[in-house]
């Protein structure tokens, strides 16, 4: 079915308003951020991050580092298409130096003790993300609940807008791609540039 009126030019799922940095990660308390830099802070800067494809992430990490002043941060983002490390990644850091690798599972097993091996023997510190533990301090598991996946999708949806969400179960759909948020927001994306209502999920 149709739907009714002028649809809006900007997809309010394009990158642009959900990829990470665009919306703050969303704590279960207003101190959480500041609870997240002290663990860091008490585990000599060590820590990981983890949890599915998805889950926030690279969106956790976008919203904590402005808060690391007290670190020289060292920012390697990697993905499936992109699992180098950059270039002089193994020279002796400057001291109070935080090496952040998001995608660190992308590394291979002998890549990821070098950067263990550099980062302990040059007393750096080391924040990772990835899909599983990798062995290090863990600071924050991304699982994305039903109810904060709903929430996030409707500050999202422009007035007028909410045509896009009808029979469209959020929840369901996050269960559907093993907790993957970013995959959700892909569906509503694709039903929004359709400018048609979904169908109802099975």
């Amino acid at each position: 079915m149709s739907r009714v009126g002028r649809l809006p030019q900007v997809n309010p799922f394009s990158s642009r308003f959900v990829q990470p940095g665009a919306i703050p990660f969303q704590f279960p308390t207003p101190d959480g951020l500041a609870l997240l830099v002290s663990q860091l802070e008490a585990s000599g800067g060590w820590g990981e991050i983890v949890g599915p494809h998805g889950s926030g992430k690279s969106t956790l990490l976008a919203t904590l580092l402005p808060s690391l002043s007290a670190w020289r941060v060292r920012h390697v983002r990697l993905n499936t298409s992109h699992r180098v490390l950059p270039a002089g990644l193994f020279d002796p850091p400057e001291p109070g130096t935080l090496l952040v690798i998001d995608g660190f599972e992308q590394l291979s097993v002998l890549s990821r003790f070098r950067v263990k091996r550099h980062c302990r023997l040059h007393e750096a510190g080391l924040l990772v993300t990835a899909h599983r533990p990798m062995g290090l301090p863990q600071l924050r598991r991304t699982d994305v609940a039903g109810e904060t996946a709903a929430e996030l999708v409707a500050r999202l949806v422009p007035p007028g807008g909410e045509w896009v969400l009808a029979g469209f179960d959020i929840a369901a759909r996050l269960r559907h791609h093993r907790g993957s948020l970013r995959e959700v927001l892909f569906e509503l994306y694709d039903i929004w540039a359709r400018g048609s209502q979904p169908v109802a999920n099975e």
